[in-house]
């Protein structure tokens, strides 16, 4: 099963102040990277998009350090300076959040693997015709980041691999270890999520390859 794990330190212990990396929090997204990594996650995306360019680098290279190349690290275009942080030798790729456009995924192409967050089957078909490399398709189940969101349920991921063809696409949104392979079943390619792995629950639970 492939694994898409997202950072979100305000999730961690602490407190945290918008626009401010503290040691703490970059010491435990560190840690966090490394078990990740460890327990074989392909694609860890580094969401931390009040970050400034100093404090995202720090992070980055903090990050890839101790992933060593065993994951692949994607950071969310959403951080002002996201794309100029995406040039740091060993950074694999970018993630387009929702409203992404077809110029955004060109440029994006010319540094590194793209990433896309999608919230319809009519969104994965365009990511894949406009030449993204993986789509998050989003919520497939209720969600506690977006509580208001209607799920899109597990049918909608045998549509989306219909349409994405060969583009990977991974199951985001209130996707755990107990319905991870329910995703699967239905044709995700793997499974995304914040809570799940920064909670530490996946590596206890995962369910069986599907």
């Amino acid at each position: 099963m492939r694994l898409y794990a997202i950072t979100d330190r305000r999730l961690l212990p602490g407190a945290h102040k918008p626009g401010q990396l503290t040691a703490e929090e970059r010491d435990g997204l560190v840690r966090l990277a490394r078990n990740w990594a460890a327990t074989s996650v392909e694609f860890i995306q580094l969401r931390e998009k009040d970050l400034a360019a100093p404090e995202l680098t720090v992070l980055v290279e903090g990050m890839l350090k101790a992933i060593a190349g065993r994951s692949k690290l994607l950071l969310n275009a959403g951080a002002p300076d996201a794309w100029e942080v995406a040039r740091v030798p060993g950074v694999d790729g970018l993630h387009l959040p929702g409203r992404w456009t077809a110029e955004q995924v060109a440029r994006a192409h010319i540094l590194c693997t793209v990433s896309v967050g999608c919230h319809s089957v009519e969104e994965v078909a365009l990511a894949r015709f406009v030449g993204a490399d993986v789509a998050l398709l989003s919520p497939i189940f209720r969600t506690e980041s977006h509580p208001e969101a209607r799920p899109l349920g597990v049918e909608a991921l045998t549509e989306a691999r219909k349409v994405a063809r060969k583009m990977p696409v991974f199951a985001l949104g209130g996707v755990n270890a107990g319905n991870a392979a329910s995703c699967i079943a239905a044709g995700a390619a793997g499974v995304a999520g914040i809570r799940t792995f920064l909670s530490g629950e996946w590596p206890a639970a995962e369910p069986p390859a599907a």
